[in-house]
């Protein structure tokens, strides 16, 4: 079930939420599964701007729930160049003295187009994937990619 309101010129707010029935047992599922969330983005001029922040309760006899959080900001520099960048949170609630662990998600990226060539550069890292805290589960990754139109 969800809703979206767009009032307001530039303006999209929507909203969300699911309820799965999960089978209990007493040796992994505790409940059933219910996702909410809530977000907005805003275009003024060149720029646009977004944020949304979600929260799954899972209920197993583990992991209590996940909240995520995420933003991004565009920039249309001219009719050929846009400047991005985004993040990206999700925190992993656990039900018992384990430690909370939270994936950290940026990216930052650029095109440019002129004719029908195209021209993509993003850099991006994450940090605890998996949501493990190992030194291995931090990742950085670049991408540089050329399309031409015939």
């Amino acid at each position: 079930m969800g809703s979206a309101f767009t009032g307001v010129e530039g303006m999209t707010v929507y909203t969300g939420y699911e309820n799965i029935d999960k089978f209990t047992n007493g040796s992994n599922i505790n409940g059933d599964t219910t996702e909410m969330v809530l977000g907005a983005k805003y275009a003024i001029g060149s720029v646009t701007i977004g944020g949304q922040y979600s929260k799954e309760d899972v209920d197993t006899t583990t992991v209590s729930h996940y909240d995520n959080q995420a933003f991004g900001v565009t920039f249309n520099v001219n009719d050929n160049l846009t400047l991005s960048y985004g993040q990206h949170k999700s925190s992993k609630e656990f039900n018992d003295t384990s430690a909370d662990v939270e994936i950290k998600a940026t990216s930052i990226q650029a095109a440019y187009t002129m004719g029908g060539m195209s021209i993509r550069i993003a850099d991006g890292s994450v940090d605890n994937s998996n949501y493990s805290t190992a030194a291995a589960d931090d990742n950085d990754g670049r991408t540089i990619s050329v399309s031409l139109a015939f």
